[in-house]
């Protein structure tokens, strides 16, 4: 059993909780083609070096394969692919009345402009102010929070927010890193950057119609003092290291003292929720949730055992995934547990109603 923060009498987090306005309209999403499996990249590694087996990230991890992007797709590209599957799903949605797009991918084409713009232009929103906004694994949840907002305030009546990832490139370059370093600990260190996918996504958000469909409230919380857990510098080369075990702990323990007060806030009981949706990187993290929880894993969507730790797409693959199954009936309650290293979680309460 663990110790979770949540169960203590002492809440020391610092959040921010707000009533939920707006509803999904559509999703879409971007998997490249190619697949890549978890062994060929440890035998690439040479993991026996470090006494670590070839299948160490199939059995410890639980991730199997992950897609990596071929050839030169940029990040916007995966990002309009998804939006115009998102907008052709709701024609009932006039393309001049959505008044915010914003790209939230932590993988960009340029440092300047902004990838939004070069995605407005290709989709032809020319009413929607544009922006990008970048938070690790996060940055997803905190653009739907903000296009929430937006709309709750009538400065936009649809919202659109998308992201294309390509860690593969990552991936890449810290296989080239593994091949010179001779320190085991090293190793582990950057045995994170070998668990990413590459996926695109796109959400089209409107307005609840009512109090019984979209987001219900959004709780948000950041812990800065555990900035150092997972790190990404890109430049002329790429350094980064992952410590797995610390970031997972310090992120579920940060979720489960918010967890109490979000369910408070919505006034839900574990036992009604239908789906519990998560940040993925690895099959641990599943039980740890459901533990704080008191949930069963069966209803927790497992998109990392196939797809690798897709970064600031896995919350809206996994509801685009689950909603093509038919998994989602109307009036299905969906939690929806957002993470990225910094670090960041959020917690949000999802009523789901087909559009």
């Amino acid at each position: 059993m663990y110790a979770w923060a949540g169960q203590r009498q002492e809440v020391d987090a610092v959040y921010t909780y707000t009533v939920g306005h707006t509803r999904p309209i559509s999703t879409g999403i971007f998997l490249p083609d190619q697949e890549v499996t978890s062994e060929d990249l440890m035998r690439e590694a040479a993991s026996e070096r470090f006494g670590i087996s070839h299948d160490w990230m199939d059995q410890r991890m639980g991730i199997h394969t992950r897609r990596y992007v071929e050839g030169r797709i940029q990040p916007s590209e995966m990002a309009i692919f998804a939006a115009r599957q998102a907008l052709e799903r709701a024609p009932q949605v006039p393309p001049e009345e959505i008044g915010v797009l914003i790209y939230a991918g932590m993988d960009r084409d340029f440092t300047e402009p902004a990838t939004a713009h070069l995605v407005q232009a290709a989709l032809g929103l020319r009413h929607a102010i544009c922006m990008d906004l970048s938070n690790a694994c996060h940055g997803f949840m905190n653009a739907l929070h903000v296009v929430d907002a937006l709309i709750a305030t009538g400065q936009a009546r649809y919202g659109l927010v998308v992201t294309g990832e390509q860690p593969s490139h990552v991936a890449r370059e810290t296989l080239r890193q593994i091949r010179r370093i001779r320190s085991r600990k090293r190793f582990m260190s950057l045995i994170g950057g070998l668990s990413v996918g590459d996926a695109g996504a796109a959400m089209l958000v409107g307005p609840r119609r009512g109090p019984d469909e979209g987001f219900a409230g959004f709780m948000l919380a950041s812990d800065g003092r555990h900035h150092d857990l997972c790190v990404l510098r890109k430049g002329k080369t790429v350094y980064g290291h992952m410590h797995m075990r610390e970031i997972v702990r310090e992120i579920v323990d940060l979720h489960a003292k918010l967890y109490p007060r979000t369910l408070e806030r919505l006034g839900w009981q574990p036992g009604l929720i239908d789906s519990f949706v998560h940040h993925q990187v690895g099959k641990r993290p599943f039980r740890m949730h459901a533990e704080y929880a008191g949930i069963g894993l069966d209803i927790m969507p497992n998109t990392v055992g196939h797809l690798g730790n897709i970064t600031s797409a896995t919350i809206p693959v996994n509801l685009h995934l689950l909603e093509n199954a038919g998994t989602l009936a109307d009036g299905a309650r969906v939690f929806v547990a957002g993470t990225g290293s910094g670090l960041s979680v959020s917690q949000a309460g999802l009523l789901w109603k087909a559009a």
